[in-house]
């Protein structure tokens, strides 16, 4: 019992850092994503790193279904 509440309170814990900096967060997030983008399109890789990220989306989301 008592582990199962330590690692609830951390969850809980997590959640709401992440909730209050949601803004920060999705800056980063963005700013990853096109500058993972923009070397992708100037290496040549783009399609076959679409391709990879299409397939671990399709993975998760039948896990989940």
């Amino acid at each position: 019992m008592m582990t199962t509440s330590l690692a609830l309170l951390i969850l809980f814990g997590s959640a709401l850092l992440v909730l209050g900096n949601l803004r920060v967060v999705v800056q980063d997030t963005y700013a990853m994503i096109t500058t993972c983008a923009t070397r992708a399109r100037a290496s040549g890789q783009m399609i076959p790193r679409l391709a990879f990220l299409l397939l671990w989306l399709l993975i998760f989301s039948l896990s989940f279904a």
